[in-house]
């Protein structure tokens, strides 16, 4: 039942220990050519002045306060609060764009039968090295494993030069509802996209939900966060949203995600998926894999995915000195992937190009997890 001075739209926001720059993400939607939300952040148990930085900065910010339980439990706090017809998500380190919210509810309000709306998230590694998601992994990292496998499944229509084609069957040039918001924007050639990928989804991610705008009854019928991941939830939420519901994605930036710290330095060590906990998230890419394509592991495509998901992990423990995790990961990529790369070894497994910096979402090894390290999946 939704109250009729029920906000539009409700933006939840987990939080960890998130005092040092939760600030510049709040100021981000603030900044919102969209006004017609609410702000629920989850106060995931935080030991500093987190709440002390956010109580008092706007009427429509709504703190909840909770013991630790991961950010899946946070997400899912904000979610059974929220009384908006549409939901996003932003992570706390995470910057949106002025632009975002109004395009993303225009869209919705236009196209009455999709179920949600996803947009480029832009990385800014620091000192101007900006990585464009997902048109990075769509243009280069997906095809090239896929042609290490000897899959076409990425090929392009024929002819197409287009690589977000590669994923998704149509693209439409924006329409009168959102012409004259990226007008105002200085960004140009943007299209509509629009398909079914949850096939797609087995390569990594495709989407990520800082970006995303989803109508309620979506979320409601995906369902809850599931806390049992510890950095993967959100890749098993957006597997199962475009599993449900055709995927819509406008090739404009939405968000700004930062990865590097105050003092210009790498944030690797303290980010869930690259620094001390990346190989749980590697565990927990594998398990989303398993549950939504390992009935199926005896095609070719499919069981090579595995294998070099076991890989990521084997490769990943070796360097961290876990012998029986890599051992175990190893003879697991034996069994399931029967289908050779041309590659072979754990170190055929990746391009190797950047192996440190490569981008957080939609590499295997660095795909799972979008914040910093925090207890329970932060």
């Amino acid at each position: 039942f939704m109250r009729s001075d029920s906000p539009e739209l409700s933006v939840i926001m987990p939080a960890f220990n998130a005092a040092a720059y939760i600030r510049e993400a709040i100021d981000g939607i603030l900044n919102q050519t969209f006004s017609d939300f609410e702000l629920l952040i989850a106060d995931d148990g935080s030991t500093d002045d987190t709440a002390a930085r956010i109580e008092g900065c706007d009427p429509r910010l709504k703190l909840i306060r909770q013991e630790n339980q991961g950010t899946a439990g946070a997400r899912n706090t904000g979610l059974r609060a929220s009384a908006g017809s549409y939901i996003a998500f932003l992570d706390s380190d995470d910057e949106w764009l002025p632009h975002h919210l109004e395009l993303c509810v225009r869209f919705l309000e236009a196209f009455p039968g999709e179920q949600f709306v996803t947009n480029e998230l832009w990385e800014d590694l620091g000192q101007g090295h900006i990585v464009k998601h997902y048109r990075m992994e769509i243009e280069e990292h997906y095809p090239q494993m896929a042609r290490k496998i000897g899959s076409r499944s990425l090929d392009p229509p024929p002819g197409e030069q287009d690589n977000y084609l590669r994923v998704y069957q149509s693209r439409q040039p924006i329409g009168e509802w959102g012409r004259a918001i990226i007008a105002r924007t200085p960004y140009q050639n943007v299209f509509h996209y629009r398909g079914q990928i949850f096939e797609r989804m087995r390569w990594g991610f495709l989407m990520c939900l800082q970006p995303t705008v989803v109508r309620r009854e979506a979320c409601e019928a995906v369902g809850h966060f599931d806390t049992n991941y510890y950095g993967a939830s959100d890749y098993a939420f957006t597997i199962e949203l475009c599993r449900r519901f055709q995927a819509n994605y406008l090739s404009i930036p939405a968000c700004v995600k930062h990865e590097y710290a105050e003092d210009g330095g790498s944030l690797s060590e303290s980010h869930v998926a690259t620094g001390k906990t990346a190989l749980i998230c590697l565990q927990d890419m594998l398990r989303c894999l398993e549950l939504y394509w390992g009935n199926r592991r005896e095609e070719r495509e499919i069981s090579a995915l595995l294998g070099f998901r076991q890989l990521d992990i084997a490769r990943l423990a070796l360097e961290r000195q876990e012998h029986a995790t890599a051992l175990k990961s190893l003879k697991s990529a034996s069994r399931d992937h029967r289908f050779r790369p041309r590659h072979h070894g754990v170190e055929g497994c990746h391009e190797g190009h950047h192996r440190r910096r490569v981008p957080t979402f939609g590499h295997p090894q660095q795909a799972c997890g979008h914040g910093r390290l925090r207890p329970g999946g932060h």
